[in-house]
């Protein structure tokens, strides 16, 4: 584990160091920084790949290993579909907020699972479908082009395509999609046994059909896919996606403790490959009864429990719940408010330092390893590279990521340079999809604010990895598991880590 140097002071552990030395606590990485290590000469390239569920180091592999160690928060203003689509391409994964209706969180995880390298599952409508109905499935979805199929299912024959273009919403109302849609016979398509999923065959009959998309179809006419243009570019410029055994997107969905016997079967129908536990106090009976829930009924899709910041949390998740992985962090966001509501809370340093100390003492004991994933408190590079070298194997971001294009909330250009609003789950904003749902809850734990936007997320996170990569790189090691065990951690005055002004 990393050891912590007080400036001057002997090497010693973080369970000696005294986090209330710091003002405005509970912190995130407050006053903490990594030191440089050794760089030996052939260490070139940084790993930054991770599990994300549990397994044997020497004899297994875990289910789930992301590319980079990033997850993005269960947030209303942070992981929608487009965050879960962008996060899934870079090799990451993104938590998709379980504070909406279950149709709506599902809906988001199909969304993300029609993603298929080059090959898309498209949304589909029925013929019958009036077009007054269409344009509300446009307006709610954002998708402006629909393949039809003979009974309205995902695979079934295809009829034709429809797009906005293909009616007036006003004069064609009370017509049917059947009246207004561009007939099979009129489209360029392929059959399945003539591309299987070869992206390059796909990519030369898409150029020579002039088209932006061209549905690929089985010999009986039935719907396999469509490839459309843009994501064949798309996957020749990503590649590290994280993907499943068949080749889609991988994305993670929250569950609460109150709906969770209709929300889970719900999500694990529509696909989702990690179901999260989404609590701000995972040591609880009702975390152990929606656990028990999804071990006995769903046993196959990892799971992933929290929020804890103590061993005897990490304990009862791992030891009592049977989770994948433990999630922790606790009162330490940008816009937590729990500290001065309740006075409950825990610096994100010595909750990883304990959890992670948890973690290491179960592993010496039963030979399986637990990932932790510390929730909160990232507001910079050189927090990664603390989180990471205090013992975490991924980072869940919220307020980081909430200024990118992919986040699902609108630009404001009232302000100058333009900003993106944030808020938690424990706001009034988040509160009121709750309370509409009969739940009583009669104080926030949260606040809204607006941060800056900072345009796509690719450029904006990719650059943000090559400093983490090169950050870990000058401490010394080769890889995440190697930063856990060979970095120290020093302190530094908030004054010194401020950037130079000028």
């Amino acid at each position: 584990m990393a050891r912590l140097v007080i400036r001057d002071s002997p090497s010693r552990p973080l369970s000696d160091y005294n986090v209330l030395d710091f003002e405005n606590l509970p912190s995130g990485y407050r006053g903490l920084i990594v030191e440089p290590g050794y760089i030996p000469k052939d260490l070139n390239e940084v790993d930054l790949s991770t599990p994300l569920t549990r397994y044997r180091p020497g004899e297994t592999e875990p289910k789930i290993k992301l590319k980079i160690p990033i997850m993005s928060a269960a947030m209303q203003s942070v992981s929608g579909y487009r965050m879960g689509i962008a996060l899934a391409r870079m090799g990451g994964i993104a938590v998709i907020y379980q504070s909406q209706t279950i149709e709506n969180q599902a809906r988001q995880v199909k969304n993300v699972k029609r993603q298929k390298g080059a090959f898309i599952e498209p949304e589909v409508m029925a013929p019958h479908v009036t077009l007054s109905k269409l344009v509300e499935n446009m307006k709610e979805t954002g998708f402006t082009k629909y393949f039809v199929t003979e009974n309205g299912n995902q695979h079934g024959v295809l009829l034709g395509v429809i797009t906005d273009s293909d009616f007036d919403e006003k004069i064609h109302e009370s017509l049917t999609v059947r009246d207004r849609m561009r007939p099979k016979e009129s489209l360029e398509f392929v059959y399945d046994d003539e591309i299987g999923y070869d992206v390059q065959k796909a990519n030369r009959r898409v150029l020579e059909s002039h088209h932006s998309a061209m549905p690929v179809i089985y010999r009986d006419d039935r719907l396999r896919d469509v490839v459309f243009r843009k994501a064949i570019r798309a996957h020749r410029q990503y590649e590290n996606e994280l993907t499943d055994e068949g080749k889609k997107l991988m994305v993670a969905a929250a569950v609460n403790t109150r709906d969770y016997t209709e929300r889970v079967p719900a999500l694990v129908e529509a696909g989702v490959d990690v179901l999260v536990i989404d609590t701000s106090q995972g040591h609880t009976d009702f975390v152990y009864d929606t656990a028990k829930y999804i071990r006995t009924n769903f046993s196959k899709i990892p799971l992933i429990g929290g929020n804890v910041v103590t061993k005897d949390g990490f304990k009862f998740l791992v030891e009592k719940c049977e989770v994948d992985a433990v999630k922790g962090g606790m009162g330490i966001g940008s816009i937590c408010i729990t500290p001065d509501q309740i006075g409950i809370a825990k610096g994100q340093d010595k909750a990883i330092e304990d959890v992670a100390s948890a973690r290491d003492e179960h592993l010496a004991r039963t030979g399986w390893y637990y990932p932790f994933i510390a929730d909160g408190g990232v507001h910079s590079v050189r927090d990664m590279n603390v989180g990471l070298s205090l013992g975490a194997d991924v980072l869940m971001l919220g307020k980081f990521l909430a200024g990118v294009d992919e986040s699902p909330q609108a630009i404001e250009y009232k302000h100058s340079p333009p900003r993106k609003p944030y808020w938690g789950e424990g706001s009034a904003r988040a509160r009121q999809w709750r309370e509409n749902r009969g739940y009583n809850e009669s104080f926030d734990e949260g606040v809204t604010i607006t941060v800056s936007y900072v345009g796509p997320l690719e450029p904006y996170l990719g650059t943000a990895l090559k400093q983490l990569r090169d950050g870990i790189r000058k401490a010394g090691s080769r890889n995440i598991q190697g930063h856990h065990k060979n970095s120290v951690i020093t302190t530094i005055s908030e004054e010194d880590a401020k950037p130079a002004s000028g």
